[in-house]
């Protein structure tokens, strides 16, 4: 139990350190107390980000762009969007906000069905598009028994939605490059088959899935194809302009019937915030929600959340006009020359390999059996670094932000990555901290235990105790 508790108290570094709170004070504490403390932990977490190294994460990095979206979500922090007679405000920054979204994407032009809504991020996204695909087959084809046929690197809230309204979730494998094998995909369609799925890129090495192989596929057996664009939808744009070689993925591809991509991710936008994007308005309707019989009155709800605060909704629409054009394509220009800087310095370091061929996000695994990625990660750990830990096989990912771009860090980087190569070299056969569990990955025994430690540490994270220094 000791690394455990040693694990709870990283998870609570607070716990001794301010008052904890297991019930409402009896007089209220005073404002510029709470503000200290709360000032001091942010100002705490964020310095590693600040630094530029933080893999993923914090997509901006501009805290005079996140205090100008901190005025606009404050103006309308209050607002219930649900609540449109009183705050039609909403209605104007949600549609542009879409419309915005699907002129970027290619979608149908003005006058079509293309529509979309904001949700509160990209698995609410993808849950919501789930949803709307077996809906739309129930309700058109009979559909009884729904599922959705999808790589194994399709990000894993599609399992959690699919879990959550049952639907069976066939996971097909991949190609030598990473990317989705189509032929295996087209082997698991069947009658109750109510989607497909690619993503563009996949979260764990960052590639797009042939995407208009997938559609063409979906076309033929009359079904709908979700394109997960969460990650890099709002970047693949941009890299296509300044002449990045991007396949076709967006709404320019035939058979691609619903898009996702995250504006909280390279639309700079607060956390919190998706668009999910319909080629047609007949896709869109099974989405939504109405009870006319409630003794409260008529109900009507687009997605999951009732009510939603118009903060969000109003300083996502402000973080894509102020950003503009030109401001994205700056932060993409300055993002895949980094990127492509990381990838060829991997590469050239003995005993690394790169996943697949990557733009902005650059996924590594050993290629030597002396070197442990899990230990790398340790050394890189211990130099300040946070990356994001692959399984399946072991790897390491790197997704390149605006505050990786920064003068330097990139070099430090790979020569700290050199170190921690070296690094696994001299202890080849210590049991690594980080990925210490990666043994077990893959076989029932391994994922029960590791699935009995996971409730552990949820149940852990919610319980007073531990918060409150018990």
């Amino acid at each position: 139990m000791g690394d455990f508790d040693d694990f709870i108290d990283g998870m609570y570094p607070y716990r001794r350190e301010f008052p904890n709170y297991r019930r409402i004070p009896d007089e209220p504490v005073g404002r510029p107390e709470i503000y200290q403390e709360i000032a001091g932990m942010a100002g705490r977490e964020d310095a590693i980000g600040d630094q530029g190294r933080v893999s993923g994460s914090l997509y901006s990095g501009d805290h005079e762009h996140y205090a100008y979206l901190g005025e606009v979500f404050s103006t309308f922090s209050h607002a219930n969007v649900l609540q449109r007679d009183m705050y039609p405000s909403a209605t104007k920054f949600e549609a542009e906000i879409v419309a915005m979204a699907l002129d970027l994407l290619n979608g149908p032009e003005a006058g079509s069905d293309a529509c979309g809504v904001v949700t509160g991020g990209g698995s609410e996204s993808l849950i919501s598009a789930l949803y709307a695909y077996r809906e739309a087959a129930r309700t058109e084809r009979g559909v009884t028994r729904p599922n959705v046929v999808l790589p194994t690197t399709a990000h894993v809230a599609l399992d959690k939605g699919a879990h959550w309204m049952n639907i069976e979730v066939r996971h097909s494998p991949l190609q030598a490059d990473y990317r989705a094998d189509v032929a295996a995909m087209a082997d698991l369609i069947d009658d109750q088959t109510i989607a497909l799925v690619g993503s563009a890129g996949n979260y764990p090495y960052g590639l797009i899935d042939p995407i208009e192989e997938i559609a063409e596929l979906a076309l033929s057996r009359g079904i709908g194809c979700h394109v997960d664009g969460c990650l890099g939808g709002f970047l693949w744009p941009w890299a296509e302009e300044l002449g990045y070689d991007v396949p076709a993925w967006d709404f320019r591809v035939p058979g691609v019937t619903s898009i996702s991509a995250d504006t909280h991710k390279y639309g700079y936008a607060l956390k919190g915030t998706s668009t999910l994007l319909y080629r047609s308005k007949e896709l869109r309707k099974h989405q939504y929600f109405t009870y006319p019989d409630w003794p409260g009155g008529l109900y009507l709800s687009p997605g999951l959340a009732g009510s939603r605060s118009g903060g969000l909704i109003a300083s996502t629409w402000a973080a894509m006009v102020t950003t503009g054009r030109s401001g994205y394509l700056a932060s993409a220009a300055d993002i895949l020359s980094t990127a492509a800087i990381l990838r060829h310095g991997v590469a050239e370091i003995d005993g690394l390999a790169v996943m697949g061929d990557p733009l902005f996000l650059v996924a590594f695994e050993s290629d030597d059996p002396a070197v442990d990625i899990y230990l790398v990660n340790d050394s890189l750990k211990e130099a300040g670094w946070r990356l994001n830990s692959l399984q399946l096989p072991p790897a390491l990912h790197f997704c390149v932000t605006r505050p990786n771009t920064g003068e330097g860090i990139v070099g430090q980087f790979l020569a700290d990555l050199a170190d921690g190569v070296q690094y696994a070299r001299d202890h080849v056969g210590q049991p690594a901290v980080s990925g210490a569990m990666y043994g077990f990955g893959g076989t029932p025994q391994g994922n029960q235990t590791i699935n009995m430690l996971m409730v552990g540490v949820l149940d852990a994270m919610h319980e007073v105790a531990p918060s409150a220094g018990v």
